[in-house]
């Protein structure tokens, strides 16, 4: 119970226990002032402190935290540096004349004369101090999730790597099995075999897929398009799709299987479901340097946070890790109008193009 309410987050992702952390830092460097101060007093009589010249500094250090850990968190090592000399005066700047502002509504003394550059050089030292362990700590903290995405995409490879194994094993029988139940089937029930020619082109992409690395985006168009057919068949009237496709861009390498598992969610938990059954709209087109894919359902949507969406299916992890590991892009994911989920990404384009064909 203790450990859920200190990582509670309060604002700007400050949690309880960082908060905390900060104000001990504070009592310490004020209670080594204090003690500074009367230990160089020779009359060793008890200096006092004001309360107002710690909590200027812990004031001033929060919207100077917002702007490097939440503004410009991306920004490079270099960036944040030369950022640090501005703020660094800023913060003391602002300080100072604080400072001074409040002990004068107090009626009480500050440091003047040539000791005025105390004033300057401790402050400055805090600063420098406390955002020197703030880098530290959040360096760490990168350093735990890189290790811990790592982790996950060795795990991935190597669910890979045992699926594809298992996809290997004697795949020409599951064709020749195929192949023998659709010469089985009798010419006027053409459309039977038109299906189970369908479900063999799945089976026989899914195996290539797991010995090439990348393939064309117009590829694995086609086979969403096959699997998309196959659930039409089932669904009937209650499945929709329509394709908006950029021809142009159909040459970008990418990725085997990486749209597949965002349509079969979306028939899974958005248009299965729903007793209306529902429409997918597959987007794909050119957004500057790169080929945005949206891929959106009007099923019955859910209740689960972003986290949960991507916890719930080894399917949309793993596509979640491979992009994070290919591209450095995540998957958006938003609510989609009247109803259901849009699920969108991005990716480096190649072969720009210009003409937009809507497909139905």
């Amino acid at each position: 119970m203790k450990q859920s309410i200190l990582h509670k987050e309060l604002f700007w992702g400050i949690k309880l226990w960082q908060l905390l952390a900060t104000a001990g830092f504070y009592m310490f460097f004020a209670f080594q002032y204090w003690f500074a101060l009367w230990y160089t007093n020779r009359e060793n009589i008890l200096p006092e402190v004001s309360i107002d010249y710690f909590l200027l500094k812990p004031l001033l250090t929060i919207p100077v935290w917002w702007l490097f850990f939440i503004k410009f968190r991306n920004k490079s090592i270099i960036f944040k540096i030369f950022l640090h000399l501005f703020t660094s005066v800023a913060w003391v700047f602002c300080w100072f004349h604080s400072f001074r502002f409040v002990q004068d509504l107090r009626k009480d003394s500050y440091l003047r004369g040539d000791a005025i550059w105390w004033d300057i050089y401790i402050p400055f030292l805090v600063y420098c101090i406390q955002f020197a362990v703030f880098h530290v700590y959040d360096f760490y903290l990168q350093n735990l999730k890189q290790k811990q995405k790592e982790k996950e995409l060795m795990q991935a490879a190597f669910n890979s790597e045992v699926n594809a194994l298992k996809a290997q094993i004697q795949p020409h029988f599951l064709f020749n099995t195929l192949n023998s139940i659709s010469a089985s089937v009798p010419r006027e029930m053409e459309h039977t075999r038109e299906l189970i020619a369908k479900l063999a082109d799945t089976f026989r992409y899914s195996l290539q897929a797991t010995e090439q690395e990348w393939i064309s985006l117009d590829e694995e168009l086609s086979f969403t398009k096959t699997t998309l057919d196959l659930e039409k068949e089932r669904l009937k009237n209650r499945l929709d799709i329509e394709y908006i496709v950029d021809e142009d861009v159909l040459q970008t390498k990418i990725p085997p299987m990486l749209l597949q598992p965002l349509t079969e969610n979306a028939i899974k938990h958005g248009i299965s479901p729903s007793m209306q059954g529902g429409k997918i709209q597959i987007t794909i087109k050119k957004t500057g340097q790169f080929v945005t894919i949206q891929i959106c359902d009007t099923g019955i949507g859910t209740h689960l946070s972003l986290h949960e969406i991507f916890d719930k299916g080894i399917g949309l992890r793993n596509t979640k890790l491979r992009l994070e590991k290919h591209f450095n892009e995540t998957i958006r994911v938003t609510n989609n109008q009247p109803s259901g989920l849009c699920f969108s990404f991005k990716l480096p384009l190649e072969n720009m193009g210009k003409k937009t064909k809507l497909l139905e």
